[in-house]
């Protein structure tokens, strides 16, 4: 069983993760174990730890013997990720989170785990993280978010039906989005399309069919 929470510059997702492959991707992580210890390699270092930080497209496996662990992934355009890099990682490939933080968000996971926004916004904020907090003052900015919203897919042409939606050029559009959102919009837009095809398999069952209609 899986929980997964889209927003728009992260998704948390608490899952069972049991030695999947070496991979890498472009996205900043925060991971902590539920029920034990993480089993983690990060490049050609393997070590055990409670939590931990690590930095986007860096090769990297995470997982749990023992039970669930909880995964951020964090755009690396959002203002939350450039705080872990700051605050966190400096420059290195990986951070540890330190037990007693761990600790109080496996706390805050049983307490809210059923209301998994308030559970969202209080383990980022327990992990340090800057939280995305975008106001968006904007009304072209908000008739995007409307319109993408409305979206049941994200069609190829996303951006011509954008621009012509707020009147603006694309490269003006972008840059006032990722002003108002603290997040690029094309990177919004690879959230959105996974969401939607997430959504979809939810609805349908068929992750085929999902993965043809985001």
């Amino acid at each position: 069983m899986t929980d997964i929470l889209f927003e728009s510059d992260h998704i948390l997702i608490r899952s069972e993760y049991r030695t999947p492959d070496i991979h890498k991707h472009l996205a900043s992580h925060m991971a902590i174990g539920l029920n034990g210890k993480l089993d983690c390699t990060v490049r050609d270092s393997s070590f055990k730890c409670s939590g931990l930080f690590i930095a986007s497209d860096v090769e990297h496996t995470i997982y749990a013997e023992t039970g669930d662990l909880l995964l951020f992934l964090l755009d690396t355009t959002s203002d939350m990720a450039k705080c872990i890099e700051e605050k966190n990682l400096q420059g290195k490939d990986y951070a540890l989170i330190d037990e007693d933080t761990v600790n109080r968000m496996k706390g805050i996971w049983s307490d809210a785990k059923d209301d998994l926004k308030e559970a969202d916004r209080r383990l980022l904020e327990t992990g340090g993280v800057i939280a995305g907090n975008a106001t968006v003052t904007d009304e072209r900015v908000k008739i995007v978010l409307s319109f993408l919203e409305g979206c049941n897919t994200i069609p190829e042409n996303v951006m011509e039906l954008l621009c012509g939606e707020a009147c603006l050029s694309e490269s003006r559009l972008s840059h006032l989005f990722k002003e108002q959102m603290g997040i690029a919009l094309g990177r919004y837009l690879v959230l959105e399309k996974m969401k939607k095809g997430y959504l979809h398999y939810c609805k349908t069952g068929n992750i085929t069919e999902a993965a043809l209609n985001n």
